[in-house]
Formats: structure tokens, C-alpha cells, sequence
């Protein structure tokens, strides 16, 4: 597949986001900071972004949208695909790794599984970035719901037997590993470093990639 932007720039934007999360955001000499701060905002944006540029078609794309689900209470996934005709066909949920879900990802896959499936065809409204103005859109009869694990590492054991299972059994939720061997948030190695050393995933962009464009 050719790439506007390749996943090798996509990860170097990532690995150069997680290194400034580890200084403090306003500079005084005297204050360093501990945990790198969270970088979740700026992945959405920057997943946004790589969609939109490898995508020859014109859509809006909405990150972090409070979304109105049928049935549902509200959710917020962290990108929301729009076509120009009003309809939504893919949702993206994009995640570093899953340590914050040891117990796994086929729970929360079939979960979306049901909900997909529940509001096809049906509308829904959401914001407009900072304006006020209220959107309609229409879930599209092959709406689906894409979850990016970025990377393998820290995501625990169940993370390989999930990801097959929800390959084999589910027809609207779609999990992928984007990268493994070594995380891009890293404190051993060099920006440079980790990227010559982390394994991209290149077939798991290309499967995500067929289906929105």
C-alpha cells in the first residue's frame, strides 16, 4: 500500500510526543516533574491526522466526540468518521496498551459488539469541535468499531489470545496490535533508538486502513 504518511512517521510523532510528556509543560529550572504526563489527546489527534492524510476521500473526522448511542448513555469514542453525506461508518478507539485491563480485552470487544450492532441505521447527534452547533449524523448499516492497541508491550498475557478470538468470532469490532518488542514510551533508549528497534506492525494499518478507504 503506498502511505501519504507511512506508520514508521506516524510512530516517530508518537515516540517524540511521549518524550516531551516527560518535561514539565511551562520551563523553570527548578521544577522537574515525575510520571510522564498523559499524551491521550494529542494520540487521538495524531491518529486522526494519519487516517485523514492516507484516506483519498473527504470526510470530517471527531476526536474525543461526546456521541449520542440509541439505547445507550452517551460515549466518547476518540474518533468519529464522517463521510460528507452525513453518514458515520467507522469509530476508532485508540489505546497505548492495555495495562489499565488486565483482565483483557474480549469483555469490552463484545460489548462494543453489541452496541454497534444495536444502533445501525440509526441517527445520532454530537458538537461541531467549539461551536455550539449540534450535528446530526446516521450510523451506516456496516458501521464499525476499530480499537488500536499501539503496543503489545504491557498489555499483558490475554492480549494475543483476545486479539484472535475477536478476529474469528466478532463482525462489527476490530482489534489491532500496531506495534510490539519494545514500547515507544520508553525511558532506555534514545527517540532515534526507539524507532529502529520497535517492530511496526505495517499489515495491522494496512487491515485498518481498507476498511475506511
Amino acid at each position: 500500500m503506498e502511505y501519504k504518511i507511512p506508520p514508521k512517521e506516524y510512530f516517530r510523532k508518537l515516540v517524540e510526543l511521549y518524550h516531551q510528556s516527560r518535561d514539565p509543560k511551562y520551563y523553570n529550572p527548578n521544577i522537574y516533574r515525575g510520571r510522564s504526563s498523559s499524551i491521550s489527546s494529542e494520540l487521538e489527534d495524531l491518529t486522526a491526522l494519519f487516517i485523514a492524510l492516507n484516506n483519498p476521500h473527504q470526510c470530517n473526522y471527531f476526536t474525543d466526540q461526546p456521541i449520542r448511542f440509541e439505547g445507550s448513555s452517551t460515549k466518547y469514542p476518540d474518533i468519529v468518521i464522517q463521510n460528507k453525506d452525513g453518514i458515520i461508518k467507522n469509530l476508532i478507539d485508540v489505546k497505548t496498551d492495555i495495562g489499565w485491563n488486565r483482565k483483557g480485552m474480549y469483555s469490552f470487544c463484545m460489548e462494543w459488539e453489541r452496541r454497534i450492532k444495536s444502533v445501525k441505521g440509526t441517527e445520532t447527534e454530537f458538537r461541531k469541535g467549539k461551536s455550539k452547533e449540534k450535528l446530526i449524523g446516521k450510523f451506516s448499516d456496516e458501521l464499525k468499531y476499530h480499537i488500536l492497541v499501539i503496543s503489545k508491550m504491557n498489555s499483558g498475557k490475554q492480549i494475543e489470545s483476545d486479539y484472535k478470538k475477536v478476529k474469528v468470532e466478532m463482525e462489527n469490532v476490530f482489534l489491532y496490535i500496531l506495534s510490539d518488542k519494545i514500547h515507544p514510551n520508553n525511558y532506555e533508549f534514545s527517540q532515534e533508538e526507539t524507532l529502529n528497534y520497535i517492530n511496526i506492525n505495517d499489515q495491522e494499518f494496512e487491515r485498518l486502513l481498507s476498511f475506511i478507504v
